[in-house]
Order: structure tokens, then sequence, then C-alpha cells
């Protein structure tokens, strides 16, 4: 198996470019796998976006105690979202 440091030398990159695009391409697949979840979930409640399932759920149009598991897990995945993003943002800085 190659290390990081014969692929540098084979493409005649710096380690840290090496390090940093790799960090990259793994928060963009973990951006991808959780946008994906979110759609799935938004669209069992007939949703695009957190804010309009949580007020269905104030209106109760959609149950609370139904889409609870749902609600929560929606939420952590915003909170994910957004922190991945802030350090995608830090090393597209760098």
């Amino acid at each position: 198996m190659a290390s990081i440091e014969s692929i540098a030398r084979v493409l005649g990159i710096n380690i840290k470019d090496v390090e940093r695009r790799a960090l990259r391409a793994l928060i963009y697949e973990e951006l991808r796998s959780i946008r994906a979840e979110k759609i799935l979930i938004l669209t069992r409640y007939g949703v695009r976006e957190f804010s309009e399932l949580w007020r269905k759920v104030e209106e109760g149009t959609i149950d609370d105690t139904m889409a609870h598991d749902d609600i929560v897990r929606l939420d952590y995945l915003e909170h994910w979202e957004k922190e991945l993003e802030r350090i995608l943002k830090e090393l597209e800085e760098k």
C-alpha cells in the first residue's frame, strides 16, 4: 500500500496539499450523505426544509409524537452540515 508521502512524490505535490485534498474529499462525501438523508426525511413529510416541517407540527398537520425521532435526527443533521461547511470553508481559506 502506497504511503501519503509516496503518492505526493509521484504527483509532484506537497504532502500538506494531499492531506488537504483528502480532507476536503471526505467532508464533501459526508455532506452528500447528510444531504441525502435530510431529503429522505423531508420527503417523508412532503416538505422541503426543517422550518416547513416544524411549522406543520406546530399547526397540527403532522403529529409531533410520530415525527419526533425524525425531527431530532434532522436537527442533528442540520447542525452537523453547518459544522462541516464551516470546516470546509476554513480548509479552502488556507
